[in-house]
Protein backbone atom coordinates (compact mmCIF):
# COMPACT_ATOMS: atom_id res chain seq x y z
CA UNK A 1 0.00 0.00 0.00
CA UNK A 2 1.10 3.10 -1.09
CA UNK A 3 1.67 5.03 2.77
CA UNK A 4 1.05 9.00 3.85
CA UNK A 5 5.04 9.48 3.80
CA UNK A 6 5.74 8.48 0.31
CA UNK A 7 2.78 11.59 -0.09
CA UNK A 8 5.15 14.89 -0.46
CA UNK A 9 2.53 17.07 1.07
CA UNK A 10 1.59 14.76 4.27
CA UNK A 11 5.32 13.78 5.24
CA UNK A 12 4.86 16.56 7.85
CA UNK A 13 2.26 15.05 9.66
CA UNK A 14 5.09 12.94 11.34
CA UNK A 15 8.69 14.86 10.71
CA UNK A 16 10.87 12.78 8.81
CA UNK A 17 14.26 12.09 7.12
CA UNK A 18 14.41 12.67 3.42
CA UNK A 19 14.72 10.47 0.75
CA UNK A 20 17.91 8.80 -0.30
CA UNK A 21 19.71 9.96 -3.52
CA UNK A 22 20.16 7.38 -6.46
CA UNK A 23 23.47 6.66 -7.11
CA UNK A 24 23.22 7.56 -10.48
CA UNK A 25 21.62 10.87 -10.27
CA UNK A 26 24.15 12.13 -12.82
CA UNK A 27 22.66 9.70 -15.87
CA UNK A 28 20.74 12.45 -16.79
CA UNK A 29 22.44 14.42 -19.90
CA UNK A 30 22.99 17.92 -20.61
CA UNK A 31 23.39 20.37 -22.96
CA UNK A 32 26.80 19.25 -24.48
CA UNK A 33 27.88 17.97 -27.65
CA UNK A 34 29.02 14.20 -26.68
CA UNK A 35 26.48 14.06 -24.13
CA UNK A 36 24.09 14.49 -27.09
CA UNK A 37 25.58 11.72 -28.75
CA UNK A 38 25.90 9.58 -25.64
CA UNK A 39 22.43 10.20 -25.02
CA UNK A 40 21.33 8.97 -28.72
CA UNK A 41 23.48 5.89 -28.61
CA UNK A 42 22.01 4.88 -24.80
CA UNK A 43 18.51 5.63 -26.11
CA UNK A 44 19.21 3.47 -29.41
CA UNK A 45 20.57 0.75 -27.11
CA UNK A 46 16.65 1.25 -25.58
CA UNK A 47 15.37 0.93 -29.65
CA UNK A 48 14.35 4.56 -29.77
CA UNK A 49 15.71 6.15 -32.70
CA UNK A 50 14.49 9.92 -33.26
CA UNK A 51 17.04 11.25 -34.67
CA UNK A 52 19.66 13.95 -33.96
CA UNK A 53 18.76 15.68 -30.30
CA UNK A 54 18.67 19.11 -31.13
CA UNK A 55 18.06 20.79 -27.53
CA UNK A 56 18.30 18.97 -23.91
CA UNK A 57 16.18 20.92 -21.40
CA UNK A 58 16.48 20.27 -17.74
CA UNK A 59 14.13 20.72 -14.90
CA UNK A 60 14.54 21.94 -11.38
CA UNK A 61 12.82 19.42 -9.27
CA UNK A 62 13.47 16.38 -6.19
CA UNK A 63 14.97 13.55 -9.10
CA UNK A 64 16.73 14.42 -11.80
CA UNK A 65 14.38 15.45 -14.54
CA UNK A 66 14.68 16.54 -18.79
CA UNK A 67 13.10 16.48 -21.95
CA UNK A 68 14.76 15.85 -24.98
CA UNK A 69 13.77 17.75 -28.34
CA UNK A 70 14.31 16.49 -31.81
CA UNK A 71 14.93 17.78 -35.49
CA UNK A 72 11.47 15.79 -35.85
CA UNK A 73 9.83 18.28 -33.46
CA UNK A 74 8.80 15.62 -31.11
CA UNK A 75 10.35 15.36 -27.64
CA UNK A 76 11.26 12.68 -25.09
CA UNK A 77 10.41 12.92 -21.20
CA UNK A 78 13.49 11.77 -19.16
CA UNK A 79 12.92 11.21 -15.58
CA UNK A 80 14.54 9.28 -12.47
CA UNK A 81 12.96 7.26 -10.52
CA UNK A 82 12.28 8.49 -6.72
CA UNK A 83 13.80 5.81 -4.45
CA UNK A 84 11.10 6.60 -1.65
CA UNK A 85 8.01 5.94 -4.17
CA UNK A 86 9.89 3.09 -5.88
CA UNK A 87 10.75 1.36 -2.24
CA UNK A 88 6.66 1.83 -1.19
CA UNK A 89 5.42 -0.01 -4.18
CA UNK A 90 8.30 -2.77 -4.41
CA UNK A 91 9.23 -2.38 -7.60
CA UNK A 92 12.77 -0.61 -8.75
CA UNK A 93 11.33 1.51 -11.14
CA UNK A 94 8.31 2.84 -9.14
CA UNK A 95 4.69 3.42 -9.28
CA UNK A 96 4.88 6.02 -12.19
CA UNK A 97 5.75 3.22 -14.59
CA UNK A 98 2.80 0.86 -13.49
CA UNK A 99 0.34 4.11 -13.57
CA UNK A 100 1.25 4.94 -17.37
CA UNK A 101 0.93 1.44 -18.57
CA UNK A 102 -2.40 0.74 -16.43
CA UNK A 103 -3.86 4.16 -17.71
CA UNK A 104 -4.44 2.97 -21.09
CA UNK A 105 -6.01 -0.76 -20.14
CA UNK A 106 -8.55 0.73 -17.68
CA UNK A 107 -10.51 2.69 -20.52
CA UNK A 108 -9.91 6.36 -19.97
CA UNK A 109 -11.67 8.15 -22.71
CA UNK A 110 -9.52 9.51 -25.78
CA UNK A 111 -9.73 13.02 -24.88
CA UNK A 112 -8.20 12.82 -21.21
CA UNK A 113 -5.87 9.83 -22.27
CA UNK A 114 -4.67 12.78 -24.41
CA UNK A 115 -3.55 14.61 -21.81
CA UNK A 116 -1.50 11.74 -19.90
CA UNK A 117 2.46 11.60 -21.13
CA UNK A 118 2.51 8.24 -23.06
CA UNK A 119 4.64 5.56 -21.26
CA UNK A 120 7.84 4.95 -23.88
CA UNK A 121 10.14 2.59 -22.30
CA UNK A 122 12.28 2.33 -19.31
CA UNK A 123 15.64 1.67 -18.03
CA UNK A 124 16.58 -0.23 -14.62
CA UNK A 125 20.06 -0.08 -14.87
CA UNK A 126 19.80 3.85 -14.39
CA UNK A 127 16.30 3.83 -13.15
CA UNK A 128 14.99 6.14 -15.74
CA UNK A 129 11.35 6.42 -17.13
CA UNK A 130 11.35 7.62 -20.60
CA UNK A 131 7.62 8.97 -21.76
CA UNK A 132 6.47 11.19 -24.57
CA UNK A 133 7.42 15.01 -23.83
CA UNK A 134 4.95 17.83 -23.61
CA UNK A 135 6.36 20.22 -26.24
CA UNK A 136 5.78 23.85 -26.09
CA UNK A 137 3.65 23.39 -22.81
CA UNK A 138 3.34 25.95 -20.10
CA UNK A 139 2.86 25.47 -16.50
CA UNK A 140 -0.17 26.78 -14.49
CA UNK A 141 2.08 28.59 -12.37
CA UNK A 142 3.59 30.52 -15.44
CA UNK A 143 0.22 30.85 -16.53
CA UNK A 144 -0.87 32.94 -13.60
CA UNK A 145 2.27 34.50 -12.65
CA UNK A 146 0.77 37.61 -14.18
CA UNK A 147 -2.60 37.66 -13.93
CA UNK A 148 -4.37 35.44 -11.49
CA UNK A 149 -7.62 35.36 -13.74
CA UNK A 150 -7.53 32.08 -15.81
CA UNK A 151 -8.77 31.93 -18.99
CA UNK A 152 -12.15 30.23 -19.17
CA UNK A 153 -11.07 27.96 -21.78
CA UNK A 154 -8.71 26.91 -19.92
CA UNK A 155 -10.30 26.13 -16.91
CA UNK A 156 -12.86 24.33 -18.64
CA UNK A 157 -10.14 22.02 -20.34
CA UNK A 158 -8.92 21.43 -16.99
CA UNK A 159 -12.06 20.28 -15.55
CA UNK A 160 -13.03 18.33 -18.47
CA UNK A 161 -9.90 16.11 -18.89
CA UNK A 162 -10.23 15.62 -14.58
CA UNK A 163 -13.31 14.93 -14.93
CA UNK A 164 -12.76 12.26 -17.60
CA UNK A 165 -10.05 10.89 -15.56
CA UNK A 166 -11.87 10.44 -12.68
CA UNK A 167 -15.38 8.57 -13.82
CA UNK A 168 -13.72 6.38 -15.40
CA UNK A 169 -14.61 2.92 -13.96
CA UNK A 170 -12.44 1.06 -11.80
CA UNK A 171 -13.77 -1.46 -9.69
CA UNK A 172 -12.45 -4.40 -11.97
CA UNK A 173 -8.58 -2.81 -11.17
CA UNK A 174 -8.80 -1.98 -7.84
CA UNK A 175 -10.30 -6.01 -7.01
CA UNK A 176 -7.23 -7.24 -8.72
CA UNK A 177 -4.62 -8.29 -6.23
CA UNK A 178 -1.16 -6.94 -8.26
CA UNK A 179 -2.27 -3.46 -8.25
CA UNK A 180 -2.72 -3.63 -4.04
CA UNK A 181 0.42 -0.84 -4.05
CA UNK A 182 -1.74 1.47 -6.08
CA UNK A 183 -4.39 1.62 -3.33
CA UNK A 184 -4.00 5.12 -1.90
CA UNK A 185 -4.41 5.10 2.07
CA UNK A 186 -5.90 8.19 3.52
CA UNK A 187 -2.71 10.59 3.23
CA UNK A 188 -3.17 12.59 6.50
CA UNK A 189 -2.45 11.82 9.98
CA UNK A 190 -4.34 13.00 12.99
CA UNK A 191 -2.57 16.29 14.95
CA UNK A 192 -4.50 15.03 17.99
CA UNK A 193 -1.91 12.58 19.72
CA UNK A 194 0.93 14.41 18.95
CA UNK A 195 3.35 13.97 21.67
CA UNK A 196 5.73 17.08 22.99
CA UNK A 197 8.86 15.32 21.80
CA UNK A 198 7.59 15.41 18.14
CA UNK A 199 6.06 18.81 18.58
CA UNK A 200 9.12 20.15 19.70
CA UNK A 201 11.01 18.25 16.59
CA UNK A 202 8.74 19.58 14.45
CA UNK A 203 10.23 21.67 11.36
CA UNK A 204 10.26 25.78 11.36
CA UNK A 205 9.49 28.17 14.34
CA UNK A 206 5.72 28.33 13.66
CA UNK A 207 5.44 24.38 13.87
CA UNK A 208 3.59 25.22 16.93
CA UNK A 209 0.85 27.59 15.20
CA UNK A 210 0.57 25.03 11.93
CA UNK A 211 -0.44 21.95 14.67
CA UNK A 212 -2.57 23.89 16.60
CA UNK A 213 -4.38 24.72 13.10
CA UNK A 214 -4.18 20.96 12.10
CA UNK A 215 -5.78 19.56 15.61
CA UNK A 216 -8.75 22.26 15.59
CA UNK A 217 -9.83 20.53 12.18
CA UNK A 218 -9.35 17.08 13.08
CA UNK A 219 -12.79 15.87 13.66
CA UNK A 220 -13.70 16.93 9.88
CA UNK A 221 -10.32 15.59 8.79
CA UNK A 222 -11.50 11.97 10.46
CA UNK A 223 -14.49 12.49 8.11
CA UNK A 224 -12.56 12.30 5.39
CA UNK A 225 -10.99 9.46 6.46
CA UNK A 226 -13.73 7.46 7.19
CA UNK A 227 -15.47 8.13 3.42
CA UNK A 228 -11.74 7.13 2.35
CA UNK A 229 -11.51 4.69 -0.65
CA UNK A 230 -10.86 3.64 -4.06
CA UNK A 231 -13.59 5.24 -6.12
CA UNK A 232 -11.77 6.54 -8.93
CA UNK A 233 -7.96 6.94 -10.77
CA UNK A 234 -6.72 9.78 -8.64
CA UNK A 235 -3.63 12.00 -9.66
CA UNK A 236 -2.58 12.71 -6.55
CA UNK A 237 -0.66 15.64 -6.36
CA UNK A 238 -2.46 18.34 -9.16
CA UNK A 239 -0.18 21.35 -8.29
CA UNK A 240 0.19 23.94 -10.61
CA UNK A 241 3.68 22.58 -11.73
CA UNK A 242 2.29 19.40 -12.61
CA UNK A 243 -1.10 21.07 -14.84
CA UNK A 244 0.54 22.49 -18.26
CA UNK A 245 -1.23 24.28 -20.43
CA UNK A 246 -0.46 24.85 -24.67
CA UNK A 247 -2.52 27.52 -26.46
CA UNK A 248 -2.61 26.60 -30.15
CA UNK A 249 -3.72 29.62 -32.57
CA UNK A 250 -7.64 29.97 -32.99
CA UNK A 251 -7.97 26.50 -30.86
CA UNK A 252 -8.76 25.23 -27.56
CA UNK A 253 -6.18 24.97 -25.42
CA UNK A 254 -4.80 21.74 -24.51
CA UNK A 255 -4.43 20.57 -21.02
CA UNK A 256 -1.22 17.75 -19.85
CA UNK A 257 -1.22 16.57 -16.45
CA UNK A 258 2.83 15.23 -15.79
CA UNK A 259 3.75 13.30 -12.65
CA UNK A 260 2.63 10.49 -11.94
CA UNK A 261 4.77 9.15 -9.43
CA UNK A 262 2.05 9.29 -6.91
CA UNK A 263 -1.01 8.67 -8.59
CA UNK A 264 -3.56 5.53 -7.61
CA UNK A 265 -6.69 4.92 -6.93
CA UNK A 266 -8.22 6.75 -3.80
CA UNK A 267 -11.41 9.63 -3.47
CA UNK A 268 -11.39 11.61 -6.68
CA UNK A 269 -12.35 14.64 -4.36
CA UNK A 270 -8.82 15.24 -3.59
CA UNK A 271 -8.48 16.05 -7.17
CA UNK A 272 -10.78 18.70 -7.22
CA UNK A 273 -9.91 19.99 -4.48
CA UNK A 274 -6.30 20.18 -5.18
CA UNK A 275 -7.16 22.36 -8.15
CA UNK A 276 -9.23 24.59 -5.98
CA UNK A 277 -7.24 25.00 -3.34
CA UNK A 278 -4.73 25.78 -5.89
CA UNK A 279 -6.36 28.39 -7.14
CA UNK A 280 -6.95 29.99 -3.26
CA UNK A 281 -3.34 29.98 -2.92
CA UNK A 282 -2.44 32.06 -6.01
CA UNK A 283 -5.38 34.70 -5.13
CA UNK A 284 -4.10 34.89 -1.36
CA UNK A 285 -0.22 34.94 -2.56
CA UNK A 286 -1.83 38.80 -4.21
CA UNK A 287 -3.13 39.96 -0.53
CA UNK A 288 0.02 38.57 1.18
CA UNK A 289 0.81 42.32 2.19
CA UNK A 290 -2.69 43.40 3.18
CA UNK A 291 -4.85 40.86 4.86
CA UNK A 292 -7.31 43.22 6.04
CA UNK A 293 -8.56 42.71 2.48
CA UNK A 294 -9.85 39.41 3.40
CA UNK A 295 -12.82 40.90 4.99
CA UNK A 296 -14.12 42.75 1.56
CA UNK A 297 -16.59 40.44 -0.46
CA UNK A 298 -15.49 42.17 -3.97
CA UNK A 299 -11.76 41.06 -3.34
CA UNK A 300 -12.75 37.42 -3.84
CA UNK A 301 -14.39 38.50 -7.04
CA UNK A 302 -11.51 36.61 -8.91
CA UNK A 303 -10.94 33.32 -7.06
CA UNK A 304 -14.26 33.17 -6.70
CA UNK A 305 -14.45 33.71 -10.75
CA UNK A 306 -11.62 30.76 -11.36
CA UNK A 307 -13.34 28.39 -8.70
CA UNK A 308 -16.93 28.73 -9.98
CA UNK A 309 -15.97 28.40 -13.71
CA UNK A 310 -13.42 25.22 -12.87
CA UNK A 311 -16.37 23.79 -10.75
CA UNK A 312 -19.20 24.39 -13.09
CA UNK A 313 -16.91 22.66 -16.28
CA UNK A 314 -16.38 19.89 -13.76
CA UNK A 315 -19.99 19.48 -13.14
CA UNK A 316 -20.81 19.39 -16.44
CA UNK A 317 -19.28 16.13 -16.77
CA UNK A 318 -19.18 14.42 -13.53
CA UNK A 319 -21.96 16.09 -11.12
CA UNK A 320 -21.12 16.10 -7.35
CA UNK A 321 -23.86 15.30 -4.73
CA UNK A 322 -23.85 17.59 -2.12
CA UNK A 323 -21.35 15.37 0.40
CA UNK A 324 -18.92 15.35 -2.43
CA UNK A 325 -18.87 18.88 -2.54
CA UNK A 326 -18.28 19.62 0.66
CA UNK A 327 -15.39 17.18 0.46
CA UNK A 328 -14.08 19.27 -2.42
CA UNK A 329 -14.17 22.41 -0.07
CA UNK A 330 -12.21 20.58 2.90
CA UNK A 331 -9.71 19.14 0.61
CA UNK A 332 -9.59 22.66 -0.77
CA UNK A 333 -8.72 23.59 2.65
CA UNK A 334 -6.34 20.83 4.03
CA UNK A 335 -4.49 21.69 0.49
CA UNK A 336 -3.82 25.18 1.77
CA UNK A 337 -2.96 23.70 5.08
CA UNK A 338 0.04 21.97 3.20
CA UNK A 339 1.00 24.80 1.59
CA UNK A 340 1.90 26.19 5.02
CA UNK A 341 3.18 22.75 5.72
CA UNK A 342 5.61 23.17 2.98
CA UNK A 343 6.56 26.42 4.18
CA UNK A 344 8.11 25.58 7.76
CA UNK A 345 9.74 22.51 5.64
CA UNK A 346 11.66 24.86 3.20
CA UNK A 347 11.96 28.15 5.15
CA UNK A 348 11.36 27.35 8.73
CA UNK A 349 8.50 30.04 8.81
CA UNK A 350 4.87 30.56 7.79
CA UNK A 351 4.82 34.17 6.84
CA UNK A 352 1.71 36.25 6.03
CA UNK A 353 0.99 34.34 3.58
CA UNK A 354 1.36 30.78 5.48
CA UNK A 355 -0.82 32.01 8.40
CA UNK A 356 -3.30 33.02 5.50
CA UNK A 357 -2.97 29.44 4.31
CA UNK A 358 -4.28 28.49 7.88
CA UNK A 359 -6.80 30.70 8.16
CA UNK A 360 -8.55 29.70 5.32
CA UNK A 361 -7.89 26.16 5.56
CA UNK A 362 -9.34 25.84 8.76
CA UNK A 363 -12.54 27.94 7.36
CA UNK A 364 -13.14 25.35 4.70
CA UNK A 365 -12.74 22.41 6.69
CA UNK A 366 -14.84 23.57 9.52
CA UNK A 367 -17.37 24.99 7.31
CA UNK A 368 -16.91 24.20 3.61
CA UNK A 369 -20.92 25.14 3.07
CA UNK A 370 -20.30 28.91 4.32
CA UNK A 371 -16.85 29.08 2.74
CA UNK A 372 -18.03 27.85 -0.31
CA UNK A 373 -21.49 29.85 -0.55
CA UNK A 374 -18.79 32.95 -0.22
CA UNK A 375 -16.48 31.41 -3.53
CA UNK A 376 -19.49 29.70 -5.42
CA UNK A 377 -22.51 31.85 -4.92
CA UNK A 378 -24.14 30.32 -7.88
CA UNK A 379 -22.99 27.31 -7.66
CA UNK A 380 -25.52 24.28 -7.24
CA UNK A 381 -26.04 22.85 -4.38
CA UNK A 382 -27.99 18.84 -4.71
CA UNK A 383 -29.39 17.11 -2.39
CA UNK A 384 -26.99 14.00 -0.28
CA UNK A 385 -27.48 10.58 -2.08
Amino acid sequence: MMTSASHSLAGIASPVGGSTSSPRREALPNESGPSKARTRSWLASLGIDRGDIVHIQTFAARNSVAMLHFEDGTALFLKQVDPATAKAVGTATGNEETILRLIPEVGVPDFAMAAVPRFIAVDPKTETLIMEGKAGFTSMREVTRNSPEIPVPVLAALASVTAGIHTTPVDRIVADARFGPQLIVFPFASFVALTPGELASGPGMDYSDYAAAMQSVDENVARLRDEWGPKGLVHFDLRDDNILIKNGDGERPRVALVDWELAGFGDPMLDVGTVVGQLLIQWLETLREDASRLSDADTWATVRRNVGLFLTAYEHSAPLLADQQDAVFRYAGLSTLMYAAGRLEQIGSLGRIGHLCLFVGCKLLNDPQGLARLLTPGFPRKAGA
